[in-house]
């Protein structure tokens, strides 16, 4: 018949109410073809894949299977289509499933889950089978795998809520996926390192992930990479990255970019995995700065000099100390280089990972108290020397690496309290290599900071500035007059610069310092023009932070010396006799103070230039030494600076160190009063634990203050009447306006 007469005889049956006898008929006729199918071509398949399993056996069953079911569906499409009235009106008021559908269960109940043939589990075991021989290398024939698939997901449960593909066919996949991988990840472990295993575990799960392309369902993608991550990932994070000699200490130590790419790219899929590998860098990073800083400590706790050559073995001490100070942040600054590049080249610059290393950094420098001090001592040494024919972007790096360790600094108010002393330094005596830099560096802070934590450094270059207008104003007016040399003058406001001046040279110590008529005259007549155009101001001079150009006559040889103040007015007490003098003579002379004057008699008599000789000859200064000018002193150089003993910027002694805690103690109570007043005049009332952790998020930008400090600054503050306990509840502070 045509197709024209198939559909019109369909159209009459429904019209004349048989259409249940037509719907029935279909089926029986379906159920009946298909048992033949079954018997004729596919049982026989089924035995010999029973009997004798084998790849080529599972293939033809599976062939087999799948021709029937092809088969099957084009009949099913032509058939629907002969039937379409019988869809559109008797299956639609009889409530019952399509012809298609229909044809479907029939293929269902009488092929794969029918009790006459039970091809279910055949047909099952056949896929396992081949994908078990896929999984150790072997060829398998992917299309007819892929048919097999798709006829399992195309076929509803007996339920109709599921596919039998996900009810039969995919809990058994999961099941031996998860027992391969089991056994493989086992006897990797025994036999690979971290980066082998790594790498076999990322193809294993590519494997699986282009099987599923293949011919497995998209459906299963999730739960499969869930079942290959937990068993080659989760069961085993741990034991990989502590493999013996080739773990992920390993790993990071020979900074095997590829591999660590691969170990993150694994663990990043799992969030325990990933949580696991970010603590063990972190740890790994700590375990390197705890090295760096032991290495530090190591010339911290050398042994200390004696009573005899104290001065100059504890100078050279310090000299060792700076040196390995500045070593310090270069080797953190190394290793952070190291650990930028894996954190880029290998983790992909993940934020999570990042700020791991970063507070692994962060541990490790703040371990060592000293940190504040030395970074300052680095850039204050890269700014003098370091820098020298470097290019601008050269420049730039190194500042803004100087930056970088700067934010990981908890106690940034130590830093400030050492980098501006420093600086001063470089200022004052012309040291540094590029104004533009240590502006550069300035603004960088401020950013970091804001401009509260720079205000006094930006005084400081303003005080330099104006200094020089003033210099250039003194020599316009001519108010040093007669005098035959140029002298200029640094003005500092007290406010901004530090005190150099803390450790003997203070101002009542200066003003007795004798110059002489000659430099007399001109400082006074400086400090008379100044005070002519700054009326309600005062000056006082500080000696100990000058320098001079001195020409000096060696017999027939000629020098020009850059010496301190002190210096010059100690040897222009040579400059009209030969006769030696005692140190106590010399400090009776000109009245530097006797732990300055020690430091500039060593500098002329003890140093690499001896301007004066010393009797006897020893490094230390005693009150009865005798020192005369050295009229032999001859050097190659015309110009030559005579640097100070101890008057560079070095690491501080445990002294100095003492003090400037002390300081810095010092600052901080009243920053913490200060915070606290300010919070309180904002909220009026606050329990205890909350203004002090309202306080600590305050200034933790600046330091970390300890809950000891705050409560003592709530007594002082309380003393002071500025708070007052609740009478109702004494942990309530209430703010006094």
């Amino acid at each position: 018949l045509s197709f024209e007469e198939q559909y019109r005889t369909a159209y009459n049956l429904v019209l004349s109410k048989n259409g249940q006898m037509l719907y029935d008929g279909v089926k029986g006729v379906l159920e009946k073809h298909l048992r033949r199918c079954v018997e004729t071509d596919i049982m026989q398949h089924a035995i010999k894949v029973r009997d004798e399993p084998s790849i080529s056996n599972s293939e033809r069953f599976l062939s087999s299977v799948r021709s029937l079911w092809s088969e099957h569906v084009t009949a099913m499409l032509m058939i629907k289509d002969v039937l379409m009235y019988v869809d559109k009106v008797f299956v639609v008021n009889a409530h019952l499933p399509c012809v298609y559908d229909m044809g479907m269960h029939v293929f269902r109940d009488q092929v794969f889950q029918g009790t006459d043939f039970r091809l279910d589990l055949a047909t099952t075991n056949a896929l396992l089978s081949q994908i078990a021989c896929e999984r150790r290398g072997e060829d398998i024939n992917k299309s007819t795998m892929r048919g097999i698939i798709n006829m399992l997901v195309e076929l509803q449960d007996k339920d109709q809520t599921r596919s039998v593909y996900k009810a039969t066919f995919e809990p058994l996949l999961l099941a031996d996926t998860k027992a391969f991988y089991k056994e493989q990840a086992a006897i990797r472990m025994g036999e690979l390192g971290a980066p082998e295993y790594a790498k076999a575990a990322q193809a294993d799960i590519a494997s699986e992930m282009q099987r599923i392309e293949d011919y497995l369902s998209s459906g299963t993608t999730a739960l499969l990479r869930e079942t290959l991550l937990h068993e080659l990932v989760s069961d085993n994070d741990k034991a990989v990255l502590d493999i013996e000699n080739a773990g992920l200490a390993q790993m990071l130590e020979q900074r095997n970019i590829p591999s660590l790419a691969i170990l993150y790219s694994l663990y990043s899929q799992v969030p325990s995995a990933i949580k696991l590998l970010q603590e063990r860098v972190h740890i790994h990073i700590v375990g390197l700065g705890d090295g760096i800083n032991a290495s530090l400590a190591a010339v911290e706790d050398a042994p200390k000099p004696g009573a005899q050559g104290k001065g100059s073995a504890e100078r050279q001490g310090l000299a060792e100390r700076t040196a390995t100070a500045i070593r310090w942040v270069q080797d953190m600054l190394k290793l952070y280089d190291i650990y930028d590049e894996l954190l880029v080249e290998s983790f992909t610059s993940n934020l999570a990972m990042r700020n791991a290393i970063n507070d692994a950094f962060i541990e490790s420098i703040n371990r060592n108290s000293r940190s504040p001090e030395q970074l300052s001592l680095f850039i204050d040494d890269s700014l003098k020397r370091g820098l020298k024919g470097k290019a601008e972007q050269e420049v730039e790096h190194i500042l803004e690496r100087s930056v970088l360790l700067f934010r990981f600094l908890q106690n940034k108010d130590a830093f400030e309290h050492y980098y501006k002393l420093h600086l001063a330094r470089r200022l004052l005596f012309g040291r540094t290599v590029s104004d533009d830099a240590e502006q550069s560096l300035v603004s960088k802070l401020k950013v970091e900071c804001g401009s509260q934590f720079t205000q006094k450094l930006e005084g400081m270059f303003k005080d330099i500035q104006l200094s020089a207008d003033l210099v250039q104003a003194v020599k316009e007016a001519d108010v040093l007059g007669e005098t035959s040399f140029d002298m200029s003058v640094s003005v500092l406001t007290p406010t901004f610069w530090p005190s150099f001046w803390s450790s003997g040279a203070d101002s009542k110590t200066d003003s007795h310092v004798v110059l002489g008529e000659y430099l007399a005259r001109s400082t006074d007549a400086f400090t008379k023009f100044y005070l002519d155009r700054h009326s309600g101001r005062r000056l006082t001079w500080q000696y100990a932070m000058g320098n001079a150009d001195v020409k000096v006559h060696f017999g027939s040889r000629t020098h020009e010396l850059n010496v301190s103040t002190y210096q010059m007015v100690i040897l222009m007490l040579f400059a009209d006799t030969d006769d030696s003098l005692t140190t106590e003579q010399i400090q009776q002379q000109t009245g530097i103070p006797s732990e300055q004057l020690s430091r500039q008699l060593q500098s002329l008599a003890c140093a690499k230039f001896k301007i004066l000789n010393k009797t006897p000859k020893s490094r230390d200064v005693k009150s009865t030494d005798r020192f005369a000018f050295n009229s032999e002193f001859h050097a190659p150089q015309y110009r030559i600076r005579i640097p100070l003993v101890a008057a560079t910027n070095h690491i501080e002694s445990d002294r100095e160190k003492a003090a400037s805690q002390a300081k810095i103690s010092q600052e901080r109570q009243l920053l913490i009063e200060a915070a606290i007043v300010r919070i309180m005049k904002d909220r009026k009332q606050m329990m205890h634990e909350n203004l002090v952790n309202e306080t600590i998020m305050q200034l933790s930008a600046r330091f970390l203050p300890s809950s000891k400090n705050i409560k003592e600054g709530i007594g002082k503050l309380i003393d002071r009447e500025y708070l007052q306990r609740s009478p109702d509840d004494p942990r309530l502070y209430v703010y006094l306006a």
